[in-house]
C-alpha cells in the first residue's frame, strides 16, 4: 500500500506546483492585459519571456505528472489513456480515503486554473486583434490606402498607375 501512497503524495504534489505556475500565468495574463490596453510593448515583452520560462516549467511539471498518472494506472491495472483525474479521485476515495480531499482540491483547483487561463488568453489575444486593427487603420490613414481599387464595370484596375494621396509628404 504504501507504493500507492507515496505515488499518490508526489502525484498531489505535481497538481500543486502546476497550480502554483498556473496562478503566476493568471496574474501575468491580466498584466498582459493591461500593458496591451496602455501600449507598454517594452514591457509586454519583458513579460512575454516570463511567461515562456514559466511555461516550459509547467511543461516539465507535465510530464512528471503523467508519469505518476502512468504508474498509478499500471498499479491499479488500467492503460494510462483509460484513466481520468475524475477516476483516479474515484479509486482514492475508495482505497486511500486520507488523501481524497487534497487530491480533489487540487485537481478541482487545476479545473478552474486551465479555464481561467483560457478566458484570459481569449481576452488578450481579442485586444492584441483590436491593437493591430487600429495600427493598420492608422498606418493606412497616414500611408494611404493599401486596398484593392475596382472600376465602375468591377474589374481591378492596376495600383501603380493611380496617385494616391498620403497625409504625409515623401518627396524630400
Amino acid at each position: 500500500m504504501y507504493a500507492v501512497d507515496k505515488l499518490l503524495e508526489d502525484f498531489i504534489d505535481y497538481l500543486n506546483k502546476q497550480n502554483q505556475v498556473m496562478d503566476q500565468l493568471s496574474q501575468w495574463g491580466q498584466d498582459k492585459k493591461e500593458l496591451i490596453i496602455l501600449g507598454q510593448v517594452k514591457e509586454l515583452d519583458e513579460l512575454i519571456r516570463q511567461e515562456s520560462t514559466a511555461i516550459n516549467e509547467l511543461q516539465q511539471l507535465e510530464e512528471g505528472r503523467f508519469k505518476l498518472q502512468k504508474q498509478l494506472a499500471d498499479r491499479w491495472g488500467r492503460d494510462v489513456k483509460d484513466i481520468s483525474a475524475r477516476e483516479i479521485l474515484s479509486r482514492v476515495r475508495q482505497n486511500q480515503p486520507a488523501f481524497f480531499d487534497n487530491l480533489e482540491l487540487a485537481v478541482n483547483r487545476l479545473d478552474f486554473n486551465l479555464t481561467r487561463l483560457r478566458a484570459i488568453n481569449e481576452h488578450n489575444n481579442e485586444l492584441l486583434e483590436d491593437s493591430l486593427d487600429y495600427v493598420g487603420a492608422i498606418e493606412a490613414s497616414i500611408l494611404g490606402d493599401k486596398a484593392g481599387l475596382y472600376s465602375s464595370s468591377g474589374d481591378q484596375l492596376d495600383e501603380k498607375s493611380i496617385n494616391r494621396k498620403s497625409l504625409l509628404d515623401k518627396k524630400a
